[in-house]
């Protein structure tokens, strides 16, 4: 086996060995998406993709601008809230007057939701909830919410939020 490794040449490599190397070379690449990622999310630009009542603007991808059809049910969300109602009673009333929960609208606009599993005529309370929990609504960008603890396991954690970077006020709130 001939096996090159950072451009270097390695003559008579075991296949064991070649698994190694390979180890190796997606762990170095995970590291630099990893760096390049971390300078990406310090400087302020959002990581992740608009969420529901947000899209990128198509002058500058990293900047969100208000979506208006799901923005005015975000709206119908806050004002709710605000008057006393809890998350509960406020899913009811989505469900009843049949508004499109957010997987049932990326669904309708063509793109692939976060959630496939989700019942599409109903909304729930945790939706609820995290609508109401999220600073993006209210024009704030929220970076290092959760990681990854290893390079292999796609499973995400939560960071406490004392590592959040919240930068303020960079896109027009809902």
């Amino acid at each position: 086996w001939s096996v090159y490794y950072n451009g270097v040449k390695i003559d008579g490599a075991s296949p064991e060995s070649f698994t190694v190397l390979t180890d190796w070379y997606a762990r170095d690449t995970s590291k630099k998406i990893h760096a390049v990622f971390k300078a990406k999310g310090q400087s302020g630009k959002p990581l992740s993709l608009p969420i529901y009542g947000h899209k990128a603007s198509e002058e500058e991808k990293h900047k969100w601008i208000i979506d208006d059809e799901p923005a005015a049910v975000v709206r119908k969300i806050y004002k709710p809230c605000i008057s006393g109602y809890g998350p509960i009673q406020i899913d009811r009333k989505l469900t009843e007057k049949g508004i499109p929960n957010p997987t049932a609208y990326a669904i309708s606009q063509g793109r692939n939701p976060a959630n496939k599993n989700s019942r599409l005529d109903r909304w729930c309370t945790e939706t609820v909830i995290d609508i109401l929990e999220h600073s993006e609504y209210i024009g704030h960008t929220v970076n290092f919410r959760t990681r990854r603890k290893y390079y292999k396991n796609k499973r995400k954690i939560e960071n406490p939020k004392e590592d959040w970077l919240i930068f303020e006020n960079t896109h027009e709130p809902i």
